[in-house]
């Protein structure tokens, strides 16, 4: 408690009251407001980063950026012995509900984030085909491993209920590779180089949001850094959709919102959808189900885990198709010009 004394005293903070809230976040009360006091996971290779956020933040007027105070000397955060702790403003509602409004804040809010910090990215395209070439003949194959293991538990006369459960799913999980594998083609196809990078939180989940009076912030930017935006919804949407009573539409909803603010290109939508319906897990999850050393019980919540998680996908995927994946203008003036040459 000595620690955090010193910590506080470097924001000319005076407790008169402090309550730990978990293994590394404290409210802090004194004698005119409550303070968030957080010990970090931050590094000296990690801060650099962490204060390039809050730099953007005030250059770019992101206000679902959670603010941290200043210590006496400017600084962001304090640092004692390896320890690193900063201090934002305690926010009293710590769980986000997520119904329709919030999903919608959420969306709006990061879509504003990416759009505000993006920034121009050259891939080189032979590099770029050949990964994704590479991963579609992987996906080939987890395909017809996967029809492998569904043959040999229909040979069995009483099949086990992690078995009956992939026979059951079979169906949607083979659709969702298909899906995987086109997606990839139309990924294929598309010949510009330029992509773009944003500023990520990159570990996105309700559970780092904060509802105050109506403004939706963000907190825990840790790991933030810049890549492909499409990284922090597939982030959030695989943490979101794993559970029983995903909110299917209002998150499709949600992402609707997110466009409105951030407009995705066909590529990063192609991309978006192939990372969704990622089956490594699913599969992965059935190679291991012999030699597992957990229970029947958890091998199946896991197993039920990552196939919502590619329901999800293949739902979003449906969505893509019928709202943006539409024909451009240009691609229109060509086929003119193809029936003029006619």
């Amino acid at each position: 408690m000595d620690t955090l004394q010193e910590v506080l005293h470097a924001y000319s903070i005076r407790p008169f009251y402090i309550e730990k809230q978990t293994e590394r976040l404290y409210m802090v009360q004194d004698y005119n407001q409550q303070y968030a006091l957080k010990h970090s996971r931050l590094t000296e290779e990690t801060i650099v980063m962490w204060e390039q956020v809050y730099k953007l933040a005030y250059e770019e007027y992101l206000f679902p950026i959670l603010p941290v105070y200043l210590t006496k000397q400017g600084k962001l955060y304090e640092k004692k012995g390896e320890l690193i702790y900063y201090v934002t403003p305690w926010k009293e509602s710590r769980e986000t509900e997520l119904d329709q409004s919030t999903i919608d804040k959420i969306f709006q809010s990061f879509g504003l984030i990416h759009m505000k910090t993006k920034r121009r990215h050259l891939v080189e395209i032979q590099q770029f085909k050949q990964a994704f070439q590479q991963y579609k003949q992987h996906c080939l194959t987890l395909q017809q491993q996967l029809l492998t293991f569904v043959e040999e538990y229909e040979q069995h006369r009483f099949m086990s209920p992690f078995e009956l459960l992939v026979c059951t799913q079979f169906k949607d999980v083979n659709y969702s590779l298909n899906e995987t594998i086109r997606r990839i083609d139309q990924l294929l196809d598309e010949q510009e180089e330029t992509w773009y990078y944003s500023l990520c939180h990159k570990n996105i989940k309700t559970s780092h949001t904060l509802v105050d009076q109506g403004q939706l912030y963000f907190i825990n930017w840790e790991n933030a850094g810049f890549d492909y935006p499409v990284f922090d919804l597939v982030a959030f949407f695989q943490e979101e959709t794993k559970h029983y009573d995903t909110p299917t539409i209002m998150l499709l909803r949600g992402f609707d919102k997110y466009m409105n603010e951030n407009e995705l290109t066909k590529k990063e939508l192609y991309l978006l959808v192939i990372q969704l319906l990622d089956p490594q897990a699913y599969l992965s999850c059935v190679k291991n189900h012999k030699q597992a050393n957990t229970s029947m019980l958890k091998q199946i919540i896991h197993l039920q885990h990552t196939f919502r998680r590619i329901l999800f996908g293949l739902h979003l995927s449906a969505h893509v198709e019928k709202t943006y994946d539409t024909i451009d203008l240009d691609d229109l003036d060509d086929l003119d010009d193809l029936d003029e040459t006619d």
